[in-house]
Parts: structure tokens; sequence; C-alpha cells
């Protein structure tokens, strides 16, 4: 059942635009009572399995888009080192060291040129090159942030789940307008969330399987296949047009690599890379400066 309440928050088929989901639909969904999936959650919490709720804004908010850079090494010394330097660097917004594999850099950037420039200087300071590098097409934000929705948005991404009376009593705004404007953000796609997840509370080795599937068409049918043959399954994130990645627990690692050469041997897989999750650094920091810069402007 935690497993299955795990799956649930972070692994929604697609990103988790709506921040205020009620866990009445998650208790709908695993066909149990509401109270049930809010005690396990905060018994979750107090061991240390689950942390808090990250708000990620649609880059197209900040004038920019994504991209995922996975760049293999074997040096895993070198990548830790990389880390910190990584951090500093305009547009990262997470870090996934693989052990003896390499790392998963998520970028929000600019333009294709400043992608290529931002690339470049990775593989300069990790000391590796780019095995796989993919863009994700986020929607559209149709109509424009007010100062108020940016003032929202900020205090939102301090505690997502926050109450709304809460949020009105500290901004001096009626919590009817904290809804609505809240829930036109939600309907824009303007933000979604990510669970914070101890992956050392998770029996057996972590791995990332990462796979890349040239033909669109198919690509949802290899999902729904790779997804079966991993009970132990994490998250997953497959909404991009051509590249999906499943997180998910083996026993050891002959596991991993029966699963690899399975994998590898789908039809339409084109390429495809498995490592060991270390832990997933998010770097937003320069997020908040960036909503704090266009409340000032507004």
């Amino acid at each position: 059942m935690d497993r299955g309440i795990v799956k649930e928050i972070i692994s929604p088929g697609s990103l988790r635009w709506d921040v205020r989901e009620p866990y009445s639909n998650i208790a709908k969904r695993l066909a149990v009572d509401e109270e049930t999936v809010r005690r396990r959650v905060a018994r979750m919490r107090e061991a240390g399995v689950i942390g808090k709720y990250v708000l990620f804004l649609n880059p197209r908010l900040l004038d920019r888009e994504d991209a995922m850079v996975f760049l293999e090494s074997k040096n895993s010394a070198s990548i830790a080192q990389a880390i910190p330097k990584l951090k500093l660097m305009d547009g990262i917004i997470s870090l996934t060291p693989l052990h003896e594999a390499g790392l998963l850099v998520g970028i929000y950037y600019q333009s294709k040129s400043t992608l290529a420039r931002q690339v470049a200087l990775i593989e300069s300071i990790c000391r590796a090159k780019t095995a796989m590098l993919w863009t994700a097409p986020y929607p559209k934000f149709e109509g424009k942030l007010t100062k108020t929705d940016w003032t929202i948005l900020q205090v939102l991404r301090k505690d997502p789940r926050r109450k709304v009376s809460e949020i009105a009593s500290d901004l001096g705004i009626s919590a009817r307008t904290i809804n609505r404007r809240t829930k036109r953000l939600n309907d824009g796609n303007a933000m979604f969330l990510f669970l914070e997840f101890d992956l050392t509370r998770v029996e057996g080795l972590r791995y990332l399987l990462i796979v890349h599937c040239e033909d669109k068409e198919r690509k949802g049918d290899i999902d729904k296949t790779i997804h079966a043959r991993l009970p132990n399954l994490i998250y997953e994130e497959t909404w991009t047009p051509n590249h999906s990645m499943f997180a998910f627990a083996c026993a050891n690692i002959l596991e991993a690599e029966r699963i690899s050469d399975w994998a590898r041997k789908i039809k339409g897989v084109s390429e495809m890379k498995l490592g060991i999750i270390k832990n997933r650094i998010h770097n937003l920091d320069w997020i908040d400066d960036e909503i704090q810069r266009r409340l000032v402007g507004s």
C-alpha cells in the first residue's frame, strides 16, 4: 500500500500539474478510503521515507525550454567533484549521479545556442561526453501573469500544499482570490510537483533506466511493456516524445543485468542506459531569484 501511494504521488503518468490534488483522488485510484492514504503519508513522512513537495515552474513562464542531458562516465569521483560547480551554472534544475555510469542533468535553457554552450561547459567540468540529450515540449501558458500570480507562485514554491486560508492571511488577499488564481495557474500548466523521496529507504539497489525510442508512435506500447516488467518500480517519467525514465529496485546486479538485456531486445528501443542512482539533487534557488526579479519589475 505504501509503495502504491508513493507511485501515485510521484508517477502519475505525466507531470503532476494539479499541485492541490486532494488525497481523495489518490484513494479512489487505489480503491481505499482517504483517511488510509492520509495516515500512511503522515507515517512515511515521520519515518523520513518521503520528504517535502518541490514545486517546479513551467520553464516557458521564464522564457525558457527544458532539456535533459546524460553524460556517460565511470569516474564517480570526477562527477562528485563536478556537482558543486554545476550547481552554480545558470539554468541547472536537477542533478542525478549514477554510480560508475554517469550523470543526468536537467536544464532550463534560453535558446539552442545557449544550450549548446551549456552542454559543452558541463562536459568540460565533468570530463565526460554527452551520451543522450533530449528536450521536453512543455505547454505554453496562455495569458499574462500578474504581480499577484507571481506572489502566489513565490509562496507555493516554499510550501506547495500550504492551506489557502494561511496564504490568504499572510498575503492580505481573500481566500476566494487565492483559489481562483491557483486554479488558473493549475489549469494553465504553470507549475508542477515533485515529491522528494529517500531512495536509501528502498530495499535493494536503486537503478535508473533511460530508454530512447526513435518511433514516437510505438513509444506508448514500449513504456507499458517496461512498466509491466518492473514490479519494484519507484517512479517513471514517460511523457516526453522519444525518451522515458524508470527508477526501480533490484535485489542484486544480476537481476538488473537481466532486465537490461531484456530491455535492449524490445523492438523499437533505439538506445538505453542503466545505472545505480546515488541521489537526486534539486537546484532551484535561481528560480526563486527569477520570481523575485519579476515581482520587482511588475
